[in-house]
């Protein structure tokens, strides 16, 4: 796997990638652990897709457009059906909106399924473009965060602004 680093206003960001077919494998954000720039094959010069996904995270972490969801770039195959039947829901609560870890589970069809759904959370390959973070728990605490909980805290209220 290749990675492309993306400087944002957050922090840096990395963007995993195969090359042959072009699919996005995931989305580091910062603060995740795991970035090892030693261990990745970073390039500096990826394709057209990706440098237009890295635009996409600096507009984001910069307070602009919301990211459209790059649908057939991103690797769903590496999810289960299940897996990828929750985060198609969770790509459609809108920005600056919330919904519980139990609320994402019955809509995707998997009622009294919380921890399902925060189990496939836990392991989004993309963070932003599908996004977790707006996903809490339902006593309205901020839950779990691969990035940290403050930098979800930041993106929410980047979004509601």
């Amino acid at each position: 796997m290749k990675y492309y680093k993306v400087d944002t206003a957050f922090g840096r960001c990395w963007i995993g990638y195969e090359t042959s077919p072009l699919l996005i494998q995931r989305i580091r954000l910062p603060g995740r652990a795991g970035q090892q720039e030693t261990s990745m094959q970073v390039t500096a010069h990826p394709s057209a897709n990706v440098l237009a996904l890295a635009e996409a995270l600096k507009r984001y972490f910069s307070g602009g457009d919301i990211p459209a969801i790059p649908w057939d770039d991103l690797d769903m195959a590496q999810l289960t059906p299940n897996q990828q039947k929750l985060l198609r829901s969770v790509a459609e609560i809108p920005p600056g909106s919330v919904r519980s870890y139990g609320e994402v589970a019955r809509l995707a069809g998997f009622p009294g399924g919380a921890r399902f759904a925060g189990n496939t959370l836990a392991k989004n390959p993309f963070p932003v473009f599908i996004p977790c973070h707006r996903v809490i728990r339902s006593d309205g605490g901020i839950g779990g965060f691969g990035a940290g909980v403050e930098m979800k805290k930041k993106m929410l209220a980047l979004e509601r602004r």
